[in-house]
């Protein structure tokens, strides 16, 4: 019979190993080797560290090598125990999958990442290997096999907007400190509304024409589906891609190749915009909120990835451009109202913040704001902090406790459509009205106090990123412009205005160490460092963990862990 275990820290392992590893087959002890983990935690958030093991043959290693990665971002790993087959692990980061969890290692020939043949607990590292675990590996119903994103040869994609679960809109990739122009590629499309995902080395384009991938590198053009357009940002998953159109439809593509595996229409009836939410995936489902452009309800909806079945719906307003948040199984998604069809640009009530139970649908509970909310809330501890497009005002921020749904806070800054980036307890909020002055403005995330406000050349529309100690902005004006700015001041850092000059809806975003930022001139632009050959291991900027196996007795293993910091190479 089986039974779980939870490890939070890798500074005692438990006495039920004993059993197994007395019969695991063992060599005698070696000299330290250093390894790289990846922890896919299955909802679009991943983390990297490098480990340093002792001794890789004692009993344990690598099950210790995990929970020492794990337990350095501050992640708990749930494992079960079968006399039969050992330990395996259900459950990173308190996830609480519908999935199943996988374990891999990095294939450097075919530059792809293998299941592993043996568990963790039996598994022997080599010097050098980069290993896997990801909480959505299987899926959780027909049991098919699913592979991370992040890899050693990119190991920092964004795989949705707003990048990770929660919408912090911030990447742990580092970042360039100049405009130097990588590339720049005219993909002939005018109007680039959303945002780009970047994973596998392409760079996933949605436009109002059609959908691209570009050569992450060079900026040329791989693949186009003329089938698919809109203001959808695409959202990757397991080598596929999925995103809203501008006819109503959510429409799983190969990434590779942009051919279609499905599609499932959300929105029978549309004028122009479609679904404009940009979906949110999770383990084995897909969280995208609709438009209902003729004036009635929208809905948000969860879809089975697999196929695209319906899973359920729920009634609200309509959801313009907002995508779901998600954290502790709860989504968070703002809510636009009741499109007025006799201005066919305001939205009458109920707009606001709306939080549902991922698993059914169910209502837990709705914040109710002064005016649409058309950002995607971004989830900071007990706190949903989203902004608001007031009536009659610049906007407005507001605080939400996450436990009932009650106001924590309200800051009346400039807000409107751009969604916030989160870094430490610091939130960066956009605003401005179209031909109107654009605003940045830093907030503490959980006061609402103002640190700093700047005035850019234009309103800030284009929802905002943060990587590396830079927060980039792109502004909605003639003159568009993409800003890096310092986070502890505002003041700009390096600027770039686009040729031909044009206004810039889409936001820019990190991957790989590259800023990747679209504008309305039908270009999408690649800014970064000289590139440099860092080597297979060079890559990582987390912690480096050394984990040494002390007291290997027939009792059980105690392992101890000593942190220290590796720059960036």
């Amino acid at each position: 019979m089986g039974f779980m275990r939870r490890a939070g820290t890798a500074v005692a392992l438990l006495v039920a190993f004993a059993a197994l590893t007395a019969a695991a087959p063992r060599g005698t002890a070696e000299g330290s080797i250093a390894v790289t983990v990846l922890l896919d935690l299955g909802d679009g958030t991943y983390v990297w560290s490098s480990v340093d093991i002792e001794d890789r043959l004692a009993p344990n290693a690598t099950f210790d090598a995990i929970v020492a990665a794990a337990d350095a971002h501050g992640l708990a790993v749930e494992w079960t125990w079968d006399g039969d087959w050992g330990a395996a692990i259900t459950d990173v980061g308190d996830r609480d999958p519908t999935s199943f969890v996988g374990v891999y290692l990095w294939n450097r020939t075919a530059g792809a990442w293998n299941f592993t043949d043996v568990g963790v607990t039996t598994l022997v590292l080599e010097a050098g290997d980069v290993l896997a675990v990801s909480n959505a590996g299987y899926g959780g119903v027909a049991f098919e096999e699913r592979f991370p994103a992040p890899t050693p040869e990119r190991p920092y994609p964004v795989l949705a907007f707003r990048g990770d679960a929660w919408n912090s809109g911030a990447a742990a990739s580092s970042a360039p400190s100049t405009n130097r122009l990588l590339w720049d590629s005219d993909v002939g499309v005018p109007e680039i509304a959303a945002t780009p995902a970047i994973a596998y080395g392409y760079v996933f384009v949605n436009t109002m024409r059609e959908l691209f991938a570009l050569d992450e590198d060079t900026g040329d053009v791989a693949w186009r589906n003329p089938g698919v357009r809109g203001f959808s940002s695409p959202a990757v998953f397991s080598g596929t891609l999925v995103v809203g159109t501008s006819d109503g439809r959510v429409v799983q593509v190969d990434a590779a190749t942009g051919r279609e595996r499905w599609n499932t229409t959300l929105v029978s009836e549309t004028v122009f915009s479609g679904i404009t939410s940009s979906p949110k995936i999770a383990f084995d489902r897909i969280y995208v909120g609709t438009l209902n452009e003729s004036g009635g309800p929208g809905e948000v909806v969860a879809l089975d990835v697999r196929d695209g079945s319906v899973a359920w719906r729920h009634a609200t307003g309509s959801i313009h451009y907002s995508s779901p948040a998600l954290a502790g199984g709860i989504l968070h998604v703002g809510v636009m109202g009741l499109l007025n069809t006799m201005s066919g640009i305001d939205f009458d009530p109920p707009h606001g913040v709306l939080a549902l139970d991922a698993r059914d649908g169910s209502e837990i509970w709705f914040f109710e704001t002064e005016g649409p909310v058309a950002a995607s809330p971004v989830v900071f501890g007990d706190l949903v902090v989203a902004p608001s497009k007031e009536s009659h005002k610049d906007g407005v921020v507001y605080g939400i406790r996450r436990s009932d749904g009650a106001q924590a806070w309200r800051a009346d800054v400039p807000a409107g459509v751009s969604s916030p980036a989160l870094h430490g307890d610091t939130v960066f909020v956009g605003g401005g009205s179209l031909n109107g002055t654009g605003r940045v403005t830093a907030l503490n995330a959980s006061s609402g106090v103002e640190r700093w406000s700047v005035v850019l050349n234009g309103p800030v529309q284009a929802s905002v990123a943060y990587a590396d100690s830079k927060v980039y902005v792109s502004t909605n004006t003639a003159q568009g412009t993409i800003y890096a700015l310092d986070p502890a001041t505002g003041d700009t850092l390096w600027s770039y205005t686009p040729t031909p000059a044009q206004y810039i809806l889409g936001s820019p975003v990190v991957a790989d160490g590259i800023v990747f930022a679209p504008s309305d001139n039908g270009h999408v632009y690649a800014f970064g460092e000289p590139p440099e050959d860092v080597g297979y291991a060079g890559f990582l900027n987390p912690i480096t963990l050394s984990v040494v196996l002390v007291a290997a007795v027939a009792v059980g293993v105690a392992a101890f862990v000593s942190l220290r910091r590796r720059r960036h190479a």
